[in-house]
């Protein structure tokens, strides 16, 4: 489905005068909104960085595809998150997670600069080739690099690695900020559900990331979890190679 069509699926939902209709066009347009919210910032930062570089027209060019790329990006995520509020079954093609985690990199890049940030990303290994929904892995991706960045300090280099090890692709997200106790590394991936440290912050967040996350992963036969090291966050996920079975 198109981001057009989705969107064009959401007010039916709200005509619908089944008892569930209205809760079911609640959370789609709350799943929405959560998403888009990433590649929207990085469009703003890119046409505000574009203002300042009216006499650099190599700058200038690059910003303004990372800008039309982020709008391409939202139609994509958009249309993935309404889909799967309203119970849409998603077409699986061929996705090759290596590139993506790059084009999502290059993407959010302008709000990572913002933070004062740089971002770094590894592929290795074979062909990181997963049969999946291309918006719902991007997703996935940008919620993973948006709380890096929120959550890693200023002058931060956040990692990304996509290996294949075996029958499945693993991809997992690095950043050296506050951490997740050890007591709450399970509950992250529940809806609304914020760390003592995070609700102790001063970063704004409903605490919806990392369930979409968790929930995309599964829909693709995969595991996601959380590791912190000498100050270091890790946050993974791992989905089954093109035509393997599901992580175990």
């Amino acid at each position: 489905m198109c981001a057009l069509s989705a969107l064009e699926a959401v007010p039916s939902v709200l005509a619908d005068r089944r008892p569930n209709a209205a809760p079911a066009y609640a959370a789609a347009v709350r799943k929405a909104a959560h998403d888009i919210r990433t590649p929207l910032a990085a469009v703003t930062q890119g046409v505000d960085a574009l203002m300042n570089l009216t006499d650099d027209g190599d700058g200038a060019q690059r910003l303004f595809n990372i800008v039309r790329r982020n709008v391409v990006l939202m139609g994509e995520v958009l249309a993935s998150s309404v889909d799967r509020s309203l119970s849409v079954t998603l077409p699986r093609a061929p996705v090759d997670v290596g590139a993506l985690a790059k084009d999502v990199a290059s993407l959010i890049e302008p709000v990572v600069t913002a933070n004062g940030q740089t971002i770094e990303v590894r592929v290795t290994g074979r062909t990181t080739v997963v049969l999946g929904d291309y918006g719902g892995l991007a997703r996935v991706l940008l919620n993973l690099l948006d709380n890096a960045s929120k959550y890693g300090p200023r002058g931060d280099r956040l990692r990304v690695r996509v290996r294949r090890r075996n029958s499945a692709t693993i991809v997992s997200v690095h950043d050296h900020g506050p951490g997740i106790p050890r007591g709450e590394r399970s509950a992250i991936f529940r809806a609304f559900y914020r760390t003592s440290g995070a609700r102790q912050s001063q970063v704004d967040g409903l605490g919806l990331g990392l369930s979409v996350v968790r929930e995309v992963v599964h829909e693709h036969g995969g595991t996601v979890g959380v590791s912190c090291a000498r100050g270091e966050t890790r946050v993974w996920f791992c989905i089954p190679s093109q035509d393997e079975r599901p992580c175990s």
